[in-house]
């Protein structure tokens, strides 16, 4: 039997030649070793890759592998392999196949350090080449998430599995007990996305300029963090400070005017009460906001990451999407915005987060005076098709107080069906919530609302 190879290159001989004596001793060791992910290009040795290959085709073909079966499924490479003599080595080695995950595991372990190491010297030599250091990062971060990629273990469920766990999904549905998803606390919404927001998902929040739509997805944001699921928003077009501001009108209700105007603050008690009441609500939520403009889908690949590895992370708010610039600069804008959004569908099945992505739709919408479609969403259809939820903001006039009614028009719904929502928005606040309000048809033209100056 070989010791280690030179030590620059992980591997161990002795994991190898276990794992495949545990396997020759024992074919229902095979059956151990479902959840962990083991491959024959892991195995260092190409002997041993091609004896692990034979003996599993004969295991899950549910024949007999021991070493007469073994060396005969080798058949021209039986020799290359060492022949019986080797096979029976390494059979007469092993004493108990109690521990074949761990020597299963040792060699995806060694395997790993050394793509790792190959990825380093692949990213030392990008690091050389000439190119905007920019767009050279991004290929070096590629080349790591694709080793995290390689490293994501799933293994078969049975069909018997898993609709036990769907019957419980169900029955949760069923008696509005702990459901499913994110709560967004808007109920109507809730329901028709089976629970709230899903990880792995992306949701597509549309409107025009000066709707709502950053508000909202704020709001969203502040519900489910309300609920101790931790929040990241990316606000590429309004500073901290600024949406600081919105968070506070709406924790405290406080006039946004009251903290925005010059001169606006009073001077009274109850201002200040309000205002300690927002910061001991804020220590409850669990919410990041960066405002760092024009991110690339790198930067915010990294940003979550970080996120997901420090505090964790289940929900991101992007603002918006048209903000963010791409890799390739030279690419059509309608290209550069599909890249962009395949890649934050990528991330959020990667990161199991949902990823809620703010848009503009197009300005001739407003011009026509109609509903937006999903047709209207700006610059790249890649946004509908990517998307699992698509919701379109549209005004529909003014209520009683001054707040605005608008339909949410769930014009996408990948696992359930579309509706339409009324929602109420009050400004002044910066606070949405559903109402009872009819938006199931056009209002007459001259009660149409067209935002107002608290929109966001």
């Amino acid at each position: 039997m070989s010791g280690h190879h030179a030590t620059t290159v992980p591997w161990s001989a002795e994991a190898e030649q276990a794992v495949l004596g545990c396997l020759l001793l024992d074919n229902a060791a095979a059956y151990r070793l479902a959840d962990v992910n083991l491959k024959a290009d892991q195995f260092y040795n190409a002997v041993h890759g091609h004896v692990w290959t034979a003996t599993m085709a004969l295991i899950t073909a549910g024949k007999p592998a021991d070493v007469v079966t073994v060396v005969d499924a080798l058949g021209h490479q039986a020799e290359a392999c060492g022949g019986m003599a080797y096979l029976h080595a390494m059979a007469a080695s092993v004493y108990s196949t109690a521990h074949v995950r761990q020597y299963a595991a040792i060699v995806v372990d060694m395997a790993q350090r050394r793509a790792l190491l190959s990825a380093g010297d692949q990213v030392q030599a990008i690091a050389r080449e000439a190119g905007e250091p920019a767009e050279l990062l991004g290929r070096a971060q590629s080349l790591l998430m694709a080793l995290q990629r390689q490293d994501a273990r799933s293994a078969p469920v049975s069909l018997l599995e898993g609709l036990t766990a769907r019957t419980e999904h169900w029955e949760a549905l069923g008696n509005g007990s702990a459901p499913p998803g994110m709560r967004t606390r808007l109920p109507r919404l809730d329901r028709c996305l089976g629970g709230g927001l899903r990880r792995g998902r992306v949701v597509v929040v549309a409107a025009r300029p000066s709707i709502g739509k950053t508000s909202l997805g704020v709001q969203i944001g502040l519900n489910v963090a309300g609920d101790q699921h931790r929040v990241l928003v990316l606000s590429q077009e309004m500073p901290r400070c600024d949406l600081f501001d919105r968070i506070a009108a709406n924790l405290g209700r406080i006039p946004l005017e009251t903290l925005t105007a010059i001169g606006g603050r009073p001077d009274d008690s109850d201002f200040w009460q309000r205002s300690l009441e927002v910061t001991e609500a804020a220590a409850a939520l669990l919410i990041d906001i960066d405002d760092q403009p024009a991110l690339t889908l790198m930067a915010i690949r990294s940003k979550c990451q970080i996120a997901k590895a420090q505090r964790g992370l289940d929900l991101v708010v992007l603002d918006y999407l048209q903000l963010c610039a791409a890799t390739d600069r030279k690419a059509s804008r309608h290209h550069q915005i599909e890249e962009i959004s395949r890649g934050l569908k990528t991330l959020a099945k990667e990161l199991d987060i949902c990823v809620m992505v703010l848009s503009q739709i197009n300005r001739d919408v407003a011009k026509a005076d109609r509903e937006p479609t999903l047709a209207d969403l700006k610059e790249s259809g890649a946004i509908e098709e990517d998307a699992d939820v698509v919701l379109l903001l549209h005004p529909k006039g003014e209520l009683e107080g001054g707040a605005q009614l608008l339909a949410c028009i769930l014009a996408k719904n990948r696992q359930g069906k579309k509706d339409r929502i009324a929602l109420r928005f009050e400004g002044a606040y910066q606070r949405w919530g559903e109402c009872d309000m009819d938006v199931s048809t056009p209002p007459p033209s001259r009660s149409r609302g067209h935002g107002n100056d608290n929109g966001l």
